[in-house]
């Protein structure tokens, strides 16, 4: 059974079917994997649809979307690195889903749990290297003699795949202590969203096409 998403609510039914500290943990994880889903969901709207909609983002304003076709791509794996890194780096504690089995009390359940964790940070090494190599970091470029080592192929269904890995593990504990999961990759376009931009963008290019 899947149900939509409600922060407080989530929250209320997380603390009161989890044991401590698995139920304020997941709370936090589910806010932080919606919010990665709505930025995803906004980039596939707008760069990963029609031609006719590439066209219309190119012919509006081509260095503006360019800029911001790489800065939302380039944030979508900074929050799929965070969300599966380990959960603790030199002395701060993460919010991450690696924290999950160790909050789980059962063992052969937080046994299970890891094996799905540890699949969802493999699905994201792509995009670590990409963070550790070029975002967090700048490598140094090849100097006289050295050969460039390519970053990690990293593609839209690389994306899909490693959500799809982060929602398997938070969907399991969801189906183990609330009985129901949640629909992450269900989104409604909000008012005010990107259906409205393109409407926007393509009301003003007609009427600029009619007045020339």
């Amino acid at each position: 059974m899947a149900e939509s998403f409600n922060s407080e609510e989530a929250r209320n039914k997380s603390v009161s079917a989890m044991p401590p500290p698995l139920g304020e943990i997941h709370h936090w994880l589910h806010d932080e994997l919606a919010w990665l889903h709505l930025k995803w969901y906004d980039y596939r709207r707008l760069f990963a649809g029609t031609q006719e909609r590439f066209d219309l983002l190119n012919k509006a304003a081509p260095d503006f979307f360019g800029k911001l076709q790489g800065m939302l791509w380039e944030n979508v794996l900074l929050h799929l690195c965070r969300i599966t890194d380990p959960p603790k780096t030199m002395k701060h504690d993460n919010l991450t889903i690696m924290r999950i089995p160790d909050a789980i009390p059962d063992p052969a359940i937080a046994a299970f749990v890891k094996q799905l964790v540890d699949d969802a940070a493999q699905k994201t090494q792509f995009a670590r290297d990409w963070r550790n190599r070029r975002m967090a970091h700048q490598e140094l470029p090849p100097l006289q003699g050295q050969v460039a080592k390519p970053l990690a192929p990293g593609s839209r269904q690389n994306v899909e795949d490693a959500l799809a890995a982060v929602r398997k593990a938070m969907n399991d504990i969801e189906q183990r202590y609330l009985k129901a999961v949640v629909r992450y990759d269900f989104t409604i376009e909000a008012l005010g969203g990107v259906e409205s931009l393109i409407e926007r963008l393509r009301m003003g290019l007609e009427a600029e096409d009619r007045e020339s």
